[in-house]
């Protein structure tokens, strides 16, 4: 999930799923990091556990590059009918370049090496991250994740997201503001890492200059 770096369990999912089901809403998955797990076992999506009630949707962006601004939705096939007319209202239409460039990429299988050479690159990204997170911020507590892009930390007691990001900039970090995931409050000691984009030394750099600043925030 983003931002939370956490993988619903299957428990959970059925508890959704029955939860619809005894009072008849619609399921909305959107799961763009599904096929970029790293470790743990598979979770059964909505939409295998209820393909009536679930509207499932991805992107290609996260797996074949980000200007490519192309996804997928699945679902009954009237539901889908409809809201590609309200898209086509709305916007026309995606760009038709990008659209087939996904195509051909698809059909020259292309896509699922990618997943794995994508899978092998950023599993080791993810691993450094917790280690130097472990090493330099203990009594933090990030999350674990099992695949996606992201870790969730908290930080330590008394130490405010708002002036750590400010000591960082100091540091030529740029953290992002995280509260913006909490529309009802909250957050204050939230941070999203995103890890896949550097090198497990660079990541090192960067935990490094983040507990530093978190050093200073207190």
């Amino acid at each position: 999930q983003n931002p939370a770096g956490a993988t619903c369990s299957g428990a959970k999912r059925r508890q959704i799923v029955d939860l619809a089901n005894r009072h008849g809403f619609l399921l909305v998955e959107d799961a763009p990091y599904r096929l970029l797990r790293y470790r743990g076992s598979e979770e059964p999506t909505l939409l295998e556990l209820a393909p009536d009630r679930t509207v499932h949707m991805s992107s290609f962006t996260k797996l074949i590059a980000p200007g490519v601004r192309t996804g997928f939705m699945i679902g009954e096939k009237a539901l889908i009918k409809a809201l590609a007319k309200v898209a086509e209202e709305t916007y026309i239409s995606p760009g038709y370049v990008a659209q087939g460039i996904t195509l051909e990429w698809c059909r020259r299988g292309f896509l699922l090496p990618q997943i794995e050479r994508l899978k092998k690159l950023y599993a080791p990204r993810l691993e450094a991250c917790l280690a130097s997170l472990d090493a330099y911020m203990p009594d933090a507590l990030p999350t674990r994740p099992e695949g996606g892009f992201f870790i969730s930390l908290t930080l330590p007691n008394g130490v405010l997201t708002t002036v750590v990001r400010a000591q960082a900039s100091s540091r030529h970090l740029n953290l992002a503001d995280g509260l913006g995931f909490f529309p009802e409050g909250g957050g204050e000691r939230f941070l999203r890492l995103p890890f896949c984009a550097l090198s497990p030394t660079e990541i090192d750099d960067g935990v490094q200059r983040l507990a530093e600043s978190v050093q200073s925030a207190r």
